[in-house]
């Protein structure tokens, strides 16, 4: 156990140092500040041009939170593509390493990064729009932000690993970070949508941790969203679940079609 632990923590160290292409003051103030301002206030301009300015808040807060698909989506899907376009692709699928344990570590420091961005995106809604977190249900609030960072890198472990064969994965993570935009109530509650995309809704990360996020802001106990938060988890742990399993499969294919170098 604790030479799995220690593998753990070395891979995670490591993947972050060596991939993320961000980790420079200028490229982190572009990615963490620009990107996550300019999402909020034009969700939020938009929203308030078209149902008035009483709701700014619920665009806000909303876009606060699927800040985290930032991390969650394009930080992971990006994580396991760059070892195929830096060359480390071959020696990762050659080495004796716990597949689990190098799968996991890969998105550990984009759960930790979501986190810091639905922080940042709830300070700049307090500070624009005005949210007030005086009576907010602070600590279950967290649990939420970290439920949701979580759950989202889960599915971008599934999508992930498509990059084990593919030239270009970003594309993925573009019509994916944009489909949670759209689905998982970030702009207009999951219940305005068609029957057929409720459904697609509550099987994604984010719909239920952003229904649960939105209690802990109104002052909700924890027995209120259990189930919410319990949902999201369920959610979460089968993504990851099929994105290791789409991982092992997808390596094979990679090893056998030469495709680890194809970049």
């Amino acid at each position: 156990m604790t030479q799995s632990l220690a593998a753990f923590a070395r891979s995670t160290w490591l993947q972050y140092v060596a991939l993320f292409q961000w980790a420079t003051p200028l490229g982190y103030f572009a990615y963490k500040v620009v990107l996550p301002v300019t999402q909020i206030v034009f969700f939020v301009q938009l929203g308030v041009f078209a149902t008035g300015p009483g709701n700014a808040l619920y665009f806000a807060l909303g876009n606060s939170l699927q800040l985290t698909a930032n991390s969650g989506i394009f930080g992971v899907i990006a994580t396991v593509s760059n070892e195929r376009q830096y060359g480390t692709l071959p020696l990762l699928l050659g080495s004796p390493a716990n597949r689990l344990l190098t799968f996991m570590s890969r998105s550990f420091v984009n759960v930790l990064d979501g986190i810091v961005s639905v922080v940042f995106g709830l300070v700049v809604t307090a500070i624009l729009y005005g949210l007030d977190l005086r009576t907010a249900n602070l600590p279950l609030l967290g649990l939420c932000i970290v439920v949701i960072s979580i759950t989202t890198a889960g599915l971008g472990l599934l999508f992930g690993s498509l990059g084990l064969v593919m030239r270009d994965s970003i594309i993925v993570a573009n019509v994916v970070y944009y489909g949670l935009l759209i689905l998982c109530g970030i702009n207009f509650p999951v219940s305005r949508l068609p029957d057929a995309l409720q459904v697609v809704a509550y099987s994604l990360p984010l719909t239920r941790g952003v229904m649960a996020a939105r209690e802990a802001v109104a002052g909700a106990a924890f027995g209120q969203v259990a189930g919410l938060l319990a949902g999201e988890l369920l959610v979460g742990a089968v993504y990851a679940g099929l994105g290791y399993a789409l991982f092992r499969l997808l390596e094979g294919w990679a090893r056998r079609g030469g495709l680890q170098e194809a970049y």
